[in-house]
C-alpha cells in the first residue's frame, strides 16, 4: 500500500557502505544516498543494474542512532510495488486464457463488491474501479495513530468491506483514483481462479528466492534495517516488525533489490507489452507507474509500507535501479530520490 506520509524532524547521521565497486558515477551515487539519509531517513540501500554489472551501495545505520553498518543485500519491506508482481500473475492468468481483462469481478467473487457496479478486472489493475482506497479508512496520520492496529489480523473480505461501506470514488471506469482496495481483489480473483493462496501461486510463478508473502508473519528475515517512523514527540518508534496481513496483496512482501531488478530486467516481452500501456481515463499501466528521468521514462512502481519505502524502476531489460528507505525522523524529499533515480538509470558516460 502507498502510505504518504511527511513528517518534520531531525536529521539522522550518514554513514557510507560500498560494496561493489560502482561502474559509472561511484562518487555521485553515493552522493545521492547520502543525502537521501540527510534528510531524516536511518538508511537507504540502492542496487543499479547495467546490463552484466551490478552496482551496491548503503549509507545509514542498520538501527537508529548506532553505526551499525547497512547490507545492501538485505531485505525490506517493498510496499505497494507488491502490486506489480500481483498483476504479472494476473496477467499471466489471462495469456492462459483462463481470466480476461473484461471480465467483471462478480463473474468470478459473487456478492463481494456491492451489486450492479460492474467493475472489471483491468479496472482492478489500472486504478479505474473507482472502488474506495481501503487506506484511507484507517489511521495513518500522525503515523503513529496506526500503533494500536499494528498487531492486528485482517482478512481480504474485511479490508474490502471496510472500503465498499463508503461511496465510490466514481462510477467504475469513469475516472482515475488510486486504491489499493482493486489489488485486495486481485489478490482473491487469483485465489479462485486457481485455488491456490495467491501468495503461493505468486511464489510459483515468479521464482524470486528471496522474495517473501509473509502473510501474518511480523519479521523480516535475514539481514535487513531497521524502520522508524516519529513518535512525535522528537523521537522515533521502531515500527520493523509488524503484522502485514493490513497490506495484503497490495503491499505485503518482502524482498532484496536483488529480486525486484531481476524481476523487472526479465519480465518476458510479452508480458511486459500488457502491463505498459495507459488507456485513458488511466494514468498508469496494468501494475506499472512511470517517472520521468532526465533521459526518458522509466517503468515500474514505488512503495510505502509502515516506515519504510522502496521505488523499483527499468528503462529496458538492460538497466534497472531499486532503491530502498528506511524511514527515521522524515522520510526523503522527491528532489533527493529524483536526483538519485536520474543519476542510477542515466549515468554519465
Amino acid at each position: 500500500m502507498s502510505y504518504r506520509f511527511w513528517v518534520a524532524g531531525l536529521a539522522a547521521a550518514a554513514m557510507i557502505a560500498v560494496v561493489t565497486p560502482v561502474q559509472a558515477g561511484p562518487g555521485k551515487l553515493q552522493r545521492d544516498l547520502d543525502a537521501i539519509v540527510a534528510e531524516g531517513p536511518v538508511s537507504a540501500l540502492v542496487e543499479v543494474r547495467d546490463g552484466r554489472r551490478t552496482v551496491r551501495l548503503a549509507a545509514g545505520s542498520v538501527r537508529y542512532g548506532t553505526g551499525e553498518r547497512v547490507d545492501p543485500r538485505g531485505r525490506f519491506r517493498v510496499g505497494s510495488v507488491t502490486k506489480m508482481l500481483i498483476a504479472s500473475v494476473v496477467l499471466q492468468l489471462v495469456a492462459e486464457r483462463r481470466i480476461r481483462l473484461e471480465d467483471r469481478v462478480d463473474r468470478w467473487l459473487p456478492g463481494l463488491l456491492p451489486a450492479g457496479n460492474g467493475v472489471t478486472v483491468r479496472q482492478l489493475l489500472d486504478h479505474t474501479s473507482g472502488l474506495y482506497d481501503v487506506t484511507r479508512t484507517l489511521p495513518l496520520r500522525p503515523p503513529v495513530a496506526f500503533l494500536p492496529l499494528r498487531w492486528k489480523t485482517w482478512t481480504p473480505r474485511e479490508l474490502i468491506a471496510r472500503a465498499t461501506a463508503e461511496e465510490p470514488t466514481f462510477p467504475a471506469g469513469r475516472g482515475y483514483a488510486y486504491s489499493s482496495t482493486g489489488y485486495l481483489v486481485a489478490g482473491m480473483l487469483i485465489e479462485r481462479v486457481t485455488g491456490q493462496p495467491y501468495a503461493v501461486e505468486a511464489s510459483r510463478r515468479l521464482r524470486l528466492p528471496e522474495t517473501i508473502f509473509p502473510g501474518t508473519g511480523t519479521r523480516i528475515p535475514g539481514p535487513h534495517a531497521h524502520a522508524y517512523v516519529p513518535d512525535g514527540n522528537g523521537g522515533v518508534v521502531d515500527v520493523t516488525e509488524l503484522n502485514p496481513s493490513v497490506m495484503g496483496a497490495a503491499g505485503e512482501v518482502i524482498s532484496t533489490a536483488a529480486d525486484l531488478n531481476r524481476f523487472l530486467t526479465t519480465l518476458p516481452p510479452r508480458l511486459l507489452n500488457r502491463m505498459k500501456p495507459v488507456r485513458p481515463p488511466s494514468e498508469r499501466g496494468l501494475g506499472l507507474e512511470f517517472v520521468d528521468t532526465r533521459c526518458g521514462t522509466a517503468y515500474g512502481h514505488m512503495g510505502d509500507a509502515y516506515g519504510a519505502s522502496a521505488w523499483v524502476f527499468a528503462t529496458g531489460p538492460h538497466r534497472a535501479v531499486t532503491l530502498s528507505v528506511a524511514w527515521g525522523t522524515d522520510r526523503p524529499s522527491d528532489e533527493a530520490v529524483q536526483a538519485l533515480l536520474d543519476d542510477a538509470l542515466c549515468p554519465t558516460r
